[in-house]
């Protein structure tokens, strides 16, 4: 029997689910009304996690733990790659908070000795609003790693990412080459500590994702994407 899965969430549908659903269900897991069709690639879009009538191509390697998804049909392959819950992304959110709190008690001080002096020195405030943006593009960072979900698909001559954040989807194409290859890069510093992310090096560009996923979960997608591109 074929495999569905949700295009929203990626939830396996399992029999019982399917039994006298006709074309379209409610995915149990999130709610999202599906209509069950055949899975294509379109140019620019990934596919509706549906297999088609072709059984996919065995994964060698299962994912560690069971948060990553990896589809394999014909020379395309598919990967899920989750929201991050790692100790980096944690670490990101404590950072984040702690920096606007004290930014925060500095432009209270600041703002009082304007109110008091009647016609006080803005500048103080101004600068601290570099300190504001900063703070708030830490916690934009941990937003989007926390809750948004990337769907990667590799062919031979592409790349095609799918992130999704609050019911929106923003997709990159990124054109591979003979020498494109996956590869672990820092993303950023952590006590000093170097982060890394999943990058993947296209012809004009280079695609990154999975900051925070877990050590164990980028090793595997960097190696299951170059075991499919020398393939």
């Amino acid at each position: 029997m074929s495999e569905y899965f949700c295009p929203r969430c990626g939830a396996m549908l399992s029999e019982d689910v399917l039994y006298g659903a006709g074309d379209e269900l409610d995915c149990p897991e999130c709610d999202e009304r599906i209509r069950l069709q055949a899975a294509g690639v379109e140019s620019g879009h990934l596919p509706q996690f549906v297999a088609d009538s072709t059984e996919p191509q065995a994964v060698e390697e299962d994912p560690p733990g069971d948060r990553l998804q990896c589809r394999v049909v014909g020379e395309q392959l598919v990967l899920f790659v989750p929201p991050g819950t790692s100790g980096a992304n944690r670490a990101m959110l404590f950072f984040a908070v702690l920096w606007l709190g004290f930014v925060s008690l500095f432009t209270a001080a600041a703002l009082a000795a304007v109110l008091s002096e009647g016609k006080g020195n803005w500048t103080p405030l101004l600068f601290l609003s570099l300190f504001w943006l900063v703070g708030l593009g830490m916690l934009y960072f941990w937003f989007r790693g926390r809750f948004g979900k990337t769907y990667i698909l590799v062919e031979p001559n592409r790349l095609v990412t799918k992130f999704e954040l609050l019911g929106r989807e923003k997709y990159r194409e990124y054109p591979l080459g003979e020498g494109s290859r996956a590869s672990l890069v820092e993303s950023y510093r952590q006590n000093n500590r170097p982060v890394y992310a999943v990058s993947v090096s296209a012809t004009s560009r280079v695609a990154k994702f999975g900051t925070f996923l877990s050590p164990e979960e980028k090793g595997w997608i960097v190696k299951r994407i170059n075991r499919h591109l020398e393939g």
